[in-house]
């Protein structure tokens, strides 16, 4: 059974509250909206980031994913994972997943931008696709379901966590994007 969403699970901390600025956002809004269409993000579910200078930026927890605006993006200058505190620029609290996206950024250097989403089709057939999946369930936005992901992301540029959702990776936005449509046109 899905476990419910109770919001972040982490303190944030505001270094400053505004919006932050970077024309990448807009690409981020774009396939916000186009994954919305495909039903595997939107109202609530899902979070898009890419990697910044200070840190990266990420759509704010419990917004609608197909619907976002420049204003719901918030960019985590520090974390703090073992301590469970995002340092942040933004007028809302980031994603509820922003520990996951902090851990693989931090893990893989080469992840400039992270699209993490829902389909029961994918979950379903990610070991005939041969999509890894993480070996535990584990609750989401925690250290625990960050740590798990660490054990099978290696080079993958799509993983499955079991009985949650999908992420993928890339270099760049599109690039995580694309990595993303190929998989959905497969099932």
């Amino acid at each position: 059974m899905p476990e419910q969403y109770v919001g972040t699970k982490f303190r944030t901390v505001y270094a400053r509250r505004e919006p932050p600025r970077d024309n990448r956002i807009g690409e981020l809004i774009e396939w916000g909206a186009r994954l919305a269409k495909r039903g595997v993000v939107g109202d609530t579910v899902g979070n898009l980031s890419f990697r910044t200078a200070n840190g990266f930026i990420i759509n704010r927890t419990a917004g609608d994913v197909g619907r976002m605006t420049p204003q719901e993006f918030v960019e985590v200058i520090n974390t703090d994972l073992t301590g469970r505190e995002l340092t942040v620029v933004g007028l809302h609290e980031p994603s509820s997943e922003s520990m996951m996206h902090a851990a693989i950024y931090g893990a893989r250097r080469d992840v400039n931008a992270i699209f993490h989403g829902h389909s029961q089709r994918l979950l379903d057939q990610a070991a005939s696709l041969r999509v890894p999946i993480t070996e535990r369930e584990q609750p989401y936005g925690t250290l625990e379901l960050a740590s798990e992901i660490l054990k099978i992301l290696e080079w993958h540029k799509i993983f499955v966590m079991r009985h949650h959702g999908f992420v993928t990776v890339g270099r760049t936005i599109a690039e995580a994007g694309r990595w993303l449509e190929h998989i959905l046109a497969r099932l």
